[in-house]
């Protein structure tokens, strides 16, 4: 099937490249074809004589009126003096029939000649006009179909050039400063590479540069260096920040095609992000960029119930039964299997989706809760809020009215938020925890001792929980400072009115030394690893 495939995409692929050679022959098997079918059927008497307007309007179409008109005279000349009005009579044509006759050819060979003619200047100069920034008058991505001929199958280096502060230059001195600008970085590409590089504007802040392929570092070094000077435009001097990518793509002919570049304008923008002056792409970029593929599917994720909730226990360190749940998402991905939250929750809330995402966990959370206390199960659930969402203006109207649509309890739910949240914007943070503590919403923090704040200057907030991170956890048992900063976290937080939380407990020894230092809550593998819908519920009939 696939050969198949080939050979037809080969077929057409000739037929394109070779079309006015296969045009001509046609034309010249047409005339004595359509002379001898005349003929052949009684003479110029019949109707059969217009089949002779094909090969002279093929003329006309692929090879303009010059060509179409010696065709139209070679045809007028074969059905005139050539032909007799009926061949089996031998009755010859009147001057006047075959001449007039001969007229029409011609004009007929002019005018679609001419016409075609006007057709491909027209369609050319709107290619020109598709294929050039009328502004800088550069070529741009539109170019990129007629350059067909400037690449080979060799393996060929794409760069991305971004003008990092080309805003400010266009509000400041105004767009005709900055169109100089670009036009003198085109001017400076083009002296410093060779005959057989492209460059274009791909963007107003873009210029994207192919060339074969030699070392990736060493041209990059040499575009900085081309471009890299004082600029004076009209008087004026200008700082101009740049930043450049760059990518290797082993069959040039793929230069054409938009995609290519988007290896290079990865790495601009990691160059760009990163004040870098150039970055090469590499498996990080890739990382980042099937990073960004999961982040354009996420929505589509949570419409179609991709993603789904998973419940941790938290325990009463001194009954030993559960108090409480974290809620925690996860993705099953169709492709790549289960997606754990490290995975792709950092980049959403990269992006406003990330109130998608809480909003979708709160109203699943709401939904088990409102399933456990129909069951005579109470048991409250916590949920994760990042930064996006506390300095969202609307985040409080939004999140009290699904919990108000639950009929759940709100002192059942507890929003958990870590401490470096709080401090990008305290007062802020301390104003809008306040509206939900005034509704009866539990606050947490979450990841506690990650941080640099202290438990005094936590005591503005109104907190009703510490998690202490599981990185103590995991070093207390061998590291003495570890157990000293546990256990004085402990205390303080107790004497502060704080109920204290373990994460992260691994170990039977761990718990026991937590309940030795009167820490309220644990939660962690030792007791139980994140459950899913069914499982949780087992699990609360089985600890309960």
């Amino acid at each position: 099937m696939k050969n198949q495939e080939s050979k037809r995409m080969n077929f057409v692929s000739f037929i394109v490249r070779n079309y006015k050679i296969i045009a001509m022959i046609a034309i010249v098997l047409m005339l004595p074809s359509v002379y001898f079918l005349v003929y052949m059927t009684g003479g110029i008497t019949y109707s059969f004589s217009h089949t002779m307007y094909i090969p002279i309007v093929l003329a006309g179409v692929f090879f303009g009126p010059e060509i179409a008109l010696l065709v139209a005279l070679a045809a007028g000349i074969l059905l005139g003096p050539m032909m007799p009005l009926d061949t089996e009579l031998a009755i010859p044509q009147l001057f006047i029939n075959w001449f007039f006759r001969l007229i029409i050819f011609l004009v007929l060979g002019f005018i679609s000649g001419f016409a075609a003619k006007r057709l491909r200047l027209s369609s050319e100069k709107i290619r020109s006009l598709m294929a050039y920034n009328q502004e800088t008058k550069l070529p741009n991505t539109n170019y990129l179909s007629c350059a067909k001929a400037q690449f080979s199958h060799e393996s060929y280096a794409v760069f991305t050039l971004l003008i990092n502060n080309a805003t400010n230059i266009g509000d400041v001195l105004g767009m005709e400063i900055y169109h100089k600008l670009v036009h003198q970085v085109y001017d400076d590409l083009q002296a410093s590479f060779p005959k057989k590089s492209l460059i274009i504007q791909a963007d107003t802040n873009k210029i994207w540069l192919a060339k074969p392929y030699y070392d990736l570092n060493l041209d990059a070094q040499l575009i900085l260096k081309a471009i890299s000077y004082s600029r004076i435009i009209n008087g004026i001097p200008l700082y101009v920040d740049f930043s450049v990518g760059a990518g290797l793509v082993h069959d040039g002919t793929d230069c054409q095609k938009l995609s290519t570049y988007r290896v290079s304008d990865a790495s601009a923008r990691f160059a760009q992000e990163n004040n870098l002056p150039y970055v090469v792409y590499d498996d990080s970029l890739i990382r980042k960029r099937s990073e960004y593929d999961l982040l354009a599917t996420f929505t589509q994720a949570l419409a179609d119930n991709e993603t789904f909730l998973v419940y941790q226990p938290k325990i009463d360190l001194e009954t030993l039964k559960p108090i409480g749940l974290e809620a925690l998402i996860r993705w099953q991905h169709p492709e790549k299997g289960t997606i754990f939250p490290d995975q792709f929750v950092p980049i959403v809330e990269e992006t406003k989706l990330i109130h998608n995402l809480t909003n979708w966990v709160l109203k699943r959370a709401l939904d088990k809760m409102w399933e456990f206390q129909r069951m005579g199960i109470t048991m409250g659930i916590s949920i994760n809020i990042s930064a996006k969402n506390l300095y969202d203006p609307q985040f409080y109207d939004r999140t009290m009215q699904v919990i108000n649509e639950s009929n759940v309890a709100k002192h059942l739910l507890e929003l958990e938020i870590t401490e470096s949240v709080l401090m990008i914007n305290p007062e802020a943070s301390k104003t809008m925890l306040e509206r939900f503590v005034n509704q009866g919403i539990h606050i947490a923090i979450d990841d506690f001792g990650k941080g640099y704040s202290s438990l005094a200057y936590l005591s503005q907030f109104p907190i009703d929980v510490i998690k202490i991170d599981k990185f103590f956890m995991r070093q207390i048992i061998q590291n003495n400072s570890a157990r000293e900063i546990v256990k004085a976290t402990i205390q303080l937080a107790k004497q502060l009115g704080y109920k204290v939380i373990a994460e992260g407990i691994e170990e039977e020894e761990v718990m026991k030394l937590l309940r030795t230092y009167q820490c309220d809550y644990a939660q962690g593998y030792y007791f139980s690893k994140p459950l899913n819908d069914q499982k949780i519920i087992e699990w609360i009939h089985q600890h309960t």
